[in-house]
C-alpha cells in the first residue's frame, strides 16, 4: 500500500505540460486506437494471425504517412537549410596580389566594391543612382531620383492635424515656445512657430528622401526596376563575371546570416560602443546552384523544371554580402533615426557564404523506408503462413 501511495504521489508532482502530456496522450491514443484493432482482430482470427495482421496494418499506414512527410515536407523534419559563412575579406577581392589580406579563390572575379564616379569606368562598380540617371525614363526618375517636398508636406500636414493635442509627436506651439533652429525657405518670415516646426520637419524629411536615393544599392535597384539592371549588364557598365547580382529580398536569408556572423565576429560590430558597432549592407551577389528560369513563360516553367528534377545533385550555391561601416550620428529625441549612411573612408567587407541545404527531409525518409521494410517483411510472413496453411490442407484432403 505504501508503495502504491508513493507512486500517486510521484505521478502528481509532475507537471502534465507540454512534452509530458503529449506523449501520455500519443501512448494512450495508440493504444486505445492500434488495441482496440488489434482486439477485435484477435478475437476473430486468433491472437498470433491476429498481431501479425495489425503489425501488418500499422506498418502500412506508417509508409503512407512517412511518405506523405516527405512529399510535403511536414511530420518529422529534420536540419533547414541555412547559410554557413565561410570567409571574411575586408578591402577589394578582385586585387590578387594582395599578399596581407589574400582573398578567396572564389572571389577573384567579384566585382570591385568601390563605387565609380562616372559610368564605365573599368574595376568598379557604377552607383545605382547614376543608372537610374541615364537608363531611367520619367517614371522611374520620379520615383528613385527626385524628392517632392509638396507631397510629404501635405502628408505630414495630414497627419499632425490627426494627432490629439496632447501627443508629443504633434508639431504645434505646446512643443517649443521659441522657433527651430533650421534652414527656412524663403517666404516664411512672419510665419507661426508651428509653421515653422512643420517646414523643419518637412525639410529633414526630405533631406533623408534625398540620402536614400543617392545612396541607393545595385541590389535595391534590381529589386524595383529590374530592366535597368538588365540594361547596365548588357552595356557593360556591370561587370559581375561569373555572378550574378541579387535583390535585397532574394538575399534577405543570406543577409540575414551575415549581419548576425559579423556582431559574434572580432570586427567591432558587437562593441558597447555604439559609434563603431553599425554598417549599412550593400550589395549582394550570387553564384552556382541550380539554373534559374529565364522567364515565366511555358516552355522556360517546364523545360526548367524537368532540367533541375532530373540533376543528381546540387551544385554548390555562394552568395557574398557586402557591408560597409556607417557614420555615426547622434539620435534626436522625438525623432526616427535617420537613414544610415556609408562612412567612405571604411573599407568594404566581403561575407562569402554557403548554402548548406540541411538534411530536412531525411527523417520521413528514413521512416518510410525503414516502415517499408517492417511492412514487406511482415506481408511475407503472412504469406509464408498461407502457404502453410494450404499445404496442410491439402495434405489432409489427399489423406
Amino acid at each position: 500500500m505504501g508503495s502504491v501511495i508513493s507512486a500517486v504521489s510521484a505521478l502528481g508532482a509532475i507537471s502534465f505540460d507540454n512534452e509530458i502530456r503529449g506523449l501520455l496522450t500519443v501512448l494512450l491514443g495508440s493504444a486505445i486506437l492500434m488495441g482496440s484493432v488489434w482486439l477485435i482482430i484477435s478475437t476473430n482470427t486468433g491472437f498470433r494471425l491476429g498481431t501479425l495482421i495489425a503489425i501488418s496494418a500499422i506498418f502500412g499506414w506508417t509508409v503512407m504517412m512517412a511518405f506523405i512527410w516527405s512529399l510535403y515536407g511536414i511530420g518529422l523534419q529534420g536540419a533547414r537549410p541555412t547559410w554557413e559563412v565561410q570567409a571574411i575579406h575586408i578591402g577589394n577581392p578582385s586585387v590578387t596580389d594582395n599578399e596581407a589580406n589574400p582573398p578567396p579563390e572564389i572571389l577573384d572575379d567579384l566585382p570591385n566594391p568601390i563605387t565609380c564616379a562616372t559610368l564605365g569606368a573599368p574595376d568598379c562598380l557604377p552607383k545605382a543612382i547614376q543608372v537610374v540617371r541615364v537608363l531611367g525614363d520619367s517614371s522611374r526618375k520620379a520615383e528613385l531620383d527626385s524628392v517632392d517636398a509638396g507631397a510629404i508636406r501635405a502628408e505630414l500636414t495630414v497627419f499632425n492635424d490627426g494627432l490629439a493635442d496632447g501627443d508629443p509627436r504633434k508639431l504645434s506651439t505646446a512643443s517649443s515656445g521659441e522657433a527651430p533652429e533650421c534652414e527656412f525657405e524663403k517666404g516664411l518670415n512672419g510665419t507661426s512657430v508651428k509653421e515653422q516646426h512643420l517646414e523643419c520637419e518637412v525639410q529633414r524629411l526630405a533631406e533623408e528622401q534625398r540620402i536614400r536615393n543617392e545612396d541607393l544599392t545595385l541590389s535595391e535597384l534590381k529589386g524595383v526596376a529590374p530592366e535597368l539592371a538588365e540594361e547596365a549588364e548588357r552595356q557593360g557598365w556591370l561587370e559581375l563575371g561569373d555572378w550574378n547580382l541579387q535583390t535585397t529580398q532574394a538575399a534577405g536569408e543570406a543577409i540575414t546570416a551575415a549581419s548576425d556572423y559579423l556582431a559574434e565576429a572580432d570586427l567591432g560590430f558587437a562593441s558597447t560602443d555604439e559609434q563603431s558597432n553599425t554598417f549599412v549592407v550593400l550589395d549582394a551577389f550570387q553564384q552556382g546552384g541550380k539554373p534559374k528560369r529565364l522567364n515565366n513563360g511555358v516552355w522556360e516553367r517546364v523545360s526548367n523544371k524537368v532540367i533541375t528534377s532530373a540533376m543528381p545533385r546540387h551544385p554548390t550555391n555562394y552568395t557574398v554580402v557586402q557591408v560597409q561601416r556607417s557614420i555615426y550620428e547622434t539620435p534626436v529625441a522625438g525623432q526616427a533615426p535617420s537613414p544610415a549612411q556609408v562612412d567612405p573612408d571604411e573599407p568594404v567587407i566581403s561575407v562569402l557564404l554557403r548554402r548548406n541545404l540541411g538534411r530536412f527531409r531525411l527523417p520521413g525518409i528514413l521512416v518510410t523506408i525503414g516502415s517499408g521494410l517492417l511492412f514487406l517483411a511482415s506481408l511475407l510472413m503472412l504469406h509464408t503462413r498461407d502457404l502453410e496453411v494450404r499445404r496442410r490442407l491439402e495434405g489432409e484432403g489427399s489423406g
